[in-house]
């Protein structure tokens, strides 16, 4: 390429780092006619040099939604069934790849499925590419639809740390590319806006186009002249003269005065018949499907290729590509050129013969061209209600962003006004934008009747339950007028639920699962037995669990896989009530991983992040709650990454660490509209944090902010706190009875790390009372409730212990011996410290200096210690001197010590010796 060194090294930069392992995106801007396609394919041809795969496709005016991503992964090598990596991504890549999609796909819910998309296409590429990496090519976006760009802006800020760049180009040289102009915008967007060249180097541009016929000083100045340096019209100009004349030199060449003229030229030599077919192909877009020009021309198959034959290559170029042998123009300025020729009268009767033809064959492309079409020739309504369609079928696959470029389109004809609002209030809902659906649809109700008034009715209701305005939800579905409707039953149950009217949402929901069965509308039936177990789950959890069996079962017989994932969550939410862990928790969660239901994998995660919290303690999950909220993070799943980390903070928490918690919390905090539980388990952190401290009154009051912030909210679940917060409550004596009785009577109770919270409270006021037997009876049945949950009764059983030696009941000192080693042994330096403290102060003081491991018998042979061998396991794990000496409470030159004396006594070299004895 003449002119374009700076940009090929750009290129060749890109393709190193992607082999690398970092990869990125490219954006090739400018005009038309600057020489976009052809870097694009010399990008395609280094990167093939550099050992990549290539990937291309092209985008075309109305070609559908992800039509050149699509048509890409077409000349993908091998085949078959995906491989278990891309098991979480099949449903949303079926779309891609119509051989990987299974009857009942659907859009992962709760998710923009283009970020599942754009993760499931990481990976299928990098597994393209192999050690390599891999190139996708995507040409001509600015005529791409709404989600392939939004796919672009995904794949710029994730494919950082994948091997797989993207290069694609865009005109930016015309109205109506704000979405180009956003990607030049991004900073993970590398961007090359080639420029016109230098005089000189278009007079070398002409000179290679020449060939070995040389021009002449004064022919390559009139090409730098009259192509004002654009590289595609200096070359058109030179194959003009070239094509003109025999001999070069001065007067001997015809030269064209531009390339309109010369086009145009072009075009008289055509008999009128086939100039017919030429106009038709240009009406009909850049990239035309040639098959439609004989039924709108009027002209049989024969003439029409006959036709298409003659205006090749001068007007017509043929193009290769991995989905096939394609014939295009041979610029799109020479369309222009030939649709200029056509008169506007002539352009809407094409139109219009065109969108008949394309309509009669069917398919979401075809009629998408058809609609563009009709809107070209004045029929509005048409066109409208077509693209109305479309727009269903796109909210429905989950193609939230060209279903809102085709409500825009819709709306531009300016017909059916009413009926695109009651999908744009849908679009809303399901983008997560509530307010705004409310806002939208809420004008519209006074011009639609019937039907399409109840539907924007329960449209509006459904938006407002997102939003959590219970009362307007009410209203709408009593405005909608179906009181026998199924749906409006589930809608009208779900906002009492949201109110905290549990007996009536149970009851709508009841009567809503009864007329959806009769109905044999199946999904409905799921919906309302799952507002039947939530509601349950507050007062009975045997009938909770019942009514999500029952969903579970119904959505099995039914092929509604995430209609029985959501009932197999419940089942699991109600196991881990009793129990540290959940069978169908597992269950559910690979179950919602091979579904593609990857918000629900999030959410399982976090379950088990709160389980481990209890049995192991923060600090162990702290890096499933870190890798919990990058997930979330990259699936802009902002609530469930807040809560991931709040969990995170937690684990800091219980370290000490107070700068690590605090800025764990304010990233919490930062995203839009957290979960309530965000703000109540950022106060439980720092209760935490002054329980280890010992701080048990300020510990108290900050837990009653959590409880404040939880009291009442049926959507927060039963966080672990309360129990705490009543047994500190009742060790420091500030309303201990009240707090307990609050707890009794709540339904957060039913979880046993509340329940037995509430056992150690009692405990507390019972010894406090003189009634010692009492006592320790209510303190060992907490120690059952919570026999698997063993950091959590550890933590609780610190304040009940500290209260029976204040007391005189129980038999503090051989329980607090025994979590003293439990707490040595999982590095809880805090605990640990206010074990001994307790000890101590009961008269029962700890030496320091003894150990806790076990000594093998060959290295009690060698002389090792039991506190020498404390030190060895934590040599083993990685740990520094200084980290040890926090661990075991010991100064760093003690540890210091210790290390010598077993690089001593096992004759080792240095730390990485004694790890290699530690693991033997």
């Amino acid at each position: 390429m003449v002119g374009r060194d700076g940009e090929k090294a750009v290129i060749l930069r890109m393709i190193e780092e992607t082999r690398s392992g970092g990869g990125g995106v490219l954006l090739v801007a400018g005009e038309a006619g600057i020489g976009k396609s052809r870097l694009l394919a010399a990008a395609a041809g280094l990167a093939r040099e550099a050992g990549l795969a290539v990937l291309t496709g092209w985008s075309t005016e109305g070609g559908g939604t992800y039509r050149s991503v699509a048509q890409a992964l077409a000349g993908r090598p091998g085949g078959g069934p995906p491989p278990e990596e891309l098991r979480p991504y099949r449903a949303t890549l079926g779309r891609l790849l119509p051989e990987w999609a299974e009857p009942g796909d659907a859009p992962p819910p709760h998710v923009d499925p283009v970020l599942v998309l754009g993760e499931g296409l990481l990976r299928l590429l990098r597994a393209t590419g192999g050690e390599n990496g891999c190139l996708l090519v995507l040409e001509d976006v600015h005529w791409a639809d709404a989600d392939t760009l939004a796919l672009v802006e995904y794949l710029a800020t994730a494919s950082r740390r994948w091997p797989v760049l993207t290069v694609v180009s865009a005109r930016d040289d015309e109205p109506g590319q704000e979405p180009v102009h956003r990607l030049t915008r991004l900073a993970e967007v590398t961007t090359l806006r080639l420029g016109r060249l230098a005089p000189a180097e278009i007079e070398q541009l002409a000179r290679r186009r020449a060939g070995d016929r040389a021009l002449p000083g004064d022919l390559l100045g009139y090409v730098v002249d009259t192509s004002d340096c654009l590289p595609y019209l200096a070359e058109e100009l030179v194959a003009g003269m070239l094509e003109s004349g025999t001999v070069p030199g001065p007067g001997t060449l015809r030269v064209t005065p531009g390339l309109a003229c010369r086009t145009t030229s072009r075009l008289a030599t055509l008999a009128p018949a086939r100039r017919a077919v030429l106009e038709a192909a240009a009406v009909l877009g850049d990239d035309a499907d040639w098959t439609v020009l004989g039924p709108v021309t009027g002209q049989s198959e024969p003439e029409v290729l006959a036709a298409l034959r003659a205006a090749s290559p001068q007007l017509l170029v043929r193009a290769v590509g991995a989905a096939g042998d394609r014939l295009r123009w041979r610029h799109a300025l020479t369309r222009e050129v030939v649709l200029d020729s056509v008169t506007p009268p002539e352009r809407a009767a094409v139109a219009r013969r065109a969108a008949d033809v394309l309509l009669s064959r069917g398919g979401p492309e075809h009629d998408a061209r058809a609609a563009a079409l009709l809107a070209a020739a004045g029929e509005h309504a048409r066109s409208a209600g077509i693209l109305l369609r479309l727009a269903r079928l796109d909210l429905t696959g989950g193609a939230l962003h060209s279903a809102e470029d085709l409500l825009d389109r819709a709306a531009a004809t300016r017909a059916l006004r009413p009926v695109v609002t009651i999908e744009r209030v849908r679009l809303l809902t399901l983008r997560g934008q509530a307010p705004a659906a409310l806002e939208a649809g809420a004008g519209a109700l006074e011009e639609l009747t019937g039907d399409q008034h109840a539907e924007l009715c329960l449209r509006l209701a459904e938006a407002a339950v997102v939003a959590r305005r219970w009362r307007e939800a009410d209203g709408y579905v009593e405005r909608a007028g179906r009181p026998d409707d199924p749906w409006a039953l589930v809608l009208a149950a779900d906002s009492a639920f949201g109110a905290g009217e549990l007996r009536r949402a149970a009851e709508l929901a009841a009567v809503a699962a009864e007329r959806a069965e009769r109905a044999g509308r199946w999904d409905t039936v799921c919906q309302a037995l799952t507002t039947i177990g939530r509601c349950a789950l507050r007062h009975d959890p045997g009938l909770a669990s019942a009514a999500y069996g029952v969903a579970a079962q119904v959505a099995a017989e039914h092929g509604l896989r995430p209609a029985r994932v959501t009932a197999l969550f419940g089942l699991a939410a109600i196991e881990l009530l009793d129990h540290p862990d959940s069978p169908l928790l597992t269950e559910a969660r690979e179950l919602a991983r091979r579904t593609g239901l990857l918000a629900e994998v999030v959410w399982s995660d976090l379950l088990l992040v709160d389980s481990v919290s209890t049995v192991e303690g923060p600090r162990a999950a702290r890096d499933l709650a870190r890798r919990a909220a990058e997930q979330a993070g990259r699936l802009r799943l902002h609530g469930m990454q807040a809560v991931a980390e709040v969990f995170t903070a937690m684990g800091y928490a219980v370290e000490g660490d107070v700068p690590g918690m605090e800025a764990a919390l304010a990233e919490a905090a930062a995203h839009p509209d957290p979960p309530v539980e965000v703000a109540a388990l950022g106060n439980a952190s720092r209760a935490l944090l002054r329980l280890l401290g010992h701080d048990l009154p300020a510990a108290s009051a900050l837990l009653d902010e959590t409880v404040g912030d939880l009291a009442g909210r049926c959507e927060a679940g039963p966080v672990q706190y309360w129990g705490l917060w009543a047994l500190l409550r009742t060790v420091v004596g500030d309303r201990d009875a009240e707090a307990r009785e609050t707890l009794r009577g709540s339904s957060v109770g039913f979880r046993s790390a509340n329940r037995a919270g509430l056992q150690y409270a009692d405990a507390v006021a019972a010894g406090r009372e003189g009634r010692r037997a009492e006592a320790a009876e209510l303190f060992a049945a907490g120690d059952r409730t919570l026999a698997g949950h063993h950091w959590w009764r550890r933590l609780l059983r610190l304040p009940a212990l500290e209260a029976a030696i204040a007391a005189g009941w129980g038999d503090p000192v051989p329980a607090l011996r025994t979590d003293l080693e439990a707490h040595l042994r999982a590095g809880d330096a805090h605990l640990a410290r206010i074990c001994r403290d307790l000890l101590r102060g009961a008269g029962a003081p700890t030496r320091q200096g003894r150990g806790l491991a076990p000594v093998p018998a060959r290295l009690r042979a060698a002389g090792v210690t039991s506190r020498e061998m404390d030190v060895l396991g934590l040599v083993a794990e990685g740990l520094t001197n200084r980290k040890i000496a926090e661990r075991l409470f010991i100064s760093p030159r003690t540890v210091d010590t210790h290390v010598a004396s077993l690089l001593a006594k096992t004759a080792s070299a240095d730390r990485t010796e004694l790890r290699t004895i530690a693991r033997r």
